[in-house]
């Protein structure tokens, strides 16, 4: 998998999507599917935070700007004006060349997705050969890192006993800047070039200064403060959990206003949706009544109380049902959502409501489920498998989106829409990590069943 060297802050990673629709009958993708898509995800991507990262680079690379423009000149201006124009184009095409790369990491993560369980990876068609892909011997499976374990939320590895560019990983820093480790026996993955190498030479000089501290309190193992950092020290209960203490560094791509108080116990720290996975699911399924079937802490509820009418937020959990309230109240929203403490399948043979949409997240089976080259979820799921889960879904609606791990079989997930009818993958990346899986399910949620509908 391609790494990529950003400046953008640890708590705004890159979020892009890309999704398929397929026909029960057939898991084949269109002859045509890449080149529409790219433009579609592209567009996508830039509507919705490009010019968030235009400006947050642009603030970076001059924090004199503010200041300098009130006081400025005509001429002056128009210099700024000219400098800015310069600025969105080199940032243009250097996030068009991430994104490329972000869409060669789908191509191989579909391809593998689509094939039988078990199949291994080197049977992925010879259009994507390119990409570097190393099998684990069985005989050294112990002992050695796959590289699934080094992606994003999902590193289990002692962080003491890392090389430098492990550590940047873990801390969520860029890791251009990282030297490689001598021990590290897996073959190097093909990279981007450094930012350095396409922006100005200030902004070489920079980074060069960057790459000095962060290798320093890389080898200290000490983390460097920022204000948002002062008002977070890390739980006790956290400190000798290595398995959790990753998952701190990652708090603010998880919530957003984590310092303002949110709650988090053992089990949500790494089954909470990523804060920009669950804004993207939120406006896929706006609607007017939703079902959150299982709501954990509240991450996903919140965003959609954003998007939604009512958010019914079903968890038998009674403490997650409290921590979910208390966090939905730190982004004001608490008083648009029912919080109901009550066992999904339950409430799904017994209530009254219909919902326009459910959104499905069952727990699947805690961090051990990366493990698994390809995640069965009618074996793996808990409570129940994928199938018989939908099922009580159904009873109260058609329209279901259903958020999986990022290892799921493909086919299982389309083997869940109805005769006829057709349902959507979506792949959800953050930078160029596959994070997860969401499939939408239902005529007025799929995007071509949509469409048809609407002529």
């Amino acid at each position: 998998m391609h790494s990529h060297f950003l400046t953008t802050s640890r708590s705004n990673p890159q979020f892009y999507t890309f999704s398929q629709v397929f026909d029960r009958q057939s898991a084949n993708l269109d002859p045509l599917w890449k080149e529409e898509l790219q433009q579609s995800a592209w567009l996508s991507f830039w509507e919705r935070e490009g010019y968030e990262f235009l400006e947050e680079k642009w603030h970076k690379q001059y924090p004199e700007y503010k200041e300098a423009i009130e006081l400025a000149t005509a001429e002056e201006q128009a210099a700024w004006q000219e400098l800015w124009i310069k600025h969105a184009h080199d940032q243009r095409a250097h996030f068009w060349h991430i994104f490329s790369c972000v869409l060669e990491n789908y191509e191989r993560d579909l391809h593998n997705g689509l094939q039988d369980v078990g199949q291994i990876l080197s049977d992925i068609d010879d259009q994507f050969s390119y990409l570097e892909i190393h099998q684990t011997d069985a005989s050294t499976a112990s002992t050695e890192c796959s590289e699934a374990d080094q992606e994003y939320l999902n590193n289990n590895d002692d962080q003491e006993s890392l090389g430098e560019e492990q550590q940047l990983k873990l801390l969520g820093l860029p890791t251009s800047f990282g030297a490689r480790s001598t021990n590290d026996r897996r073959k190097p993955k093909q990279q981007l070039p450094s930012e350095s190498e396409s922006e100005s030479d200030s902004n070489r000089l920079s980074m060069s200064n960057q790459k000095d501290e962060i290798q320093l309190d890389v080898k200290s193992r000490a983390i460097k403060k920022t204000k948002r950092q002062k008002n977070s020290k890390i739980p006790q209960f956290m400190r000798d959990d290595n398995l959790l203490l990753k998952y701190w560094f990652k708090r603010f791509s998880l919530f957003s206003r984590f310092d303002q108080g949110i709650l988090l116990d053992r089990e949500s720290w790494f089954s909470v949706t990523p804060e920009k996975i669950a804004k993207q699911t939120a406006r896929r399924l706006a609607s007017d009544v939703i079902v959150d079937a299982f709501c954990g802490c509240g991450g996903n509820a919140i965003q959609f109380a954003n998007t939604c009418g009512r958010v019914i937020a079903i968890d038998i959990d009674l403490k997650k049902l409290a921590m979910a309230r208390q966090n939905a109240a730190i982004y004001g929203v608490a008083h648009k959502i029912d919080f109901v403490h009550a066992d999904f399948l339950q409430f799904a043979r017994t209530t009254r409501l219909r919902p326009d949409a459910i959104f499905l997240s069952p727990p699947w089976g805690g961090p051990d489920y990366q493990k698994q080259q390809t995640f069965d979820i009618e074996e793996n799921l808990l409570p129940l498998g994928a199938s018989p889960l939908m099922e009580h879904a159904r009873r109260l609606t058609e329209n279901i989106g259903f958020f999986l791990p990022r290892s799921s079989n493909i086919k299982q997930v389309i083997a869940l829409t109805h005769a006829g009818e057709q349902c959507e993958v979506e792949h959800n990346y953050l930078d160029t990590r596959l994070v997860a899986i969401t499939a939408y399910y239902g005529k007025s949620l799929v995007k071509k069943q949509r469409q048809k509908a609407d002529k």
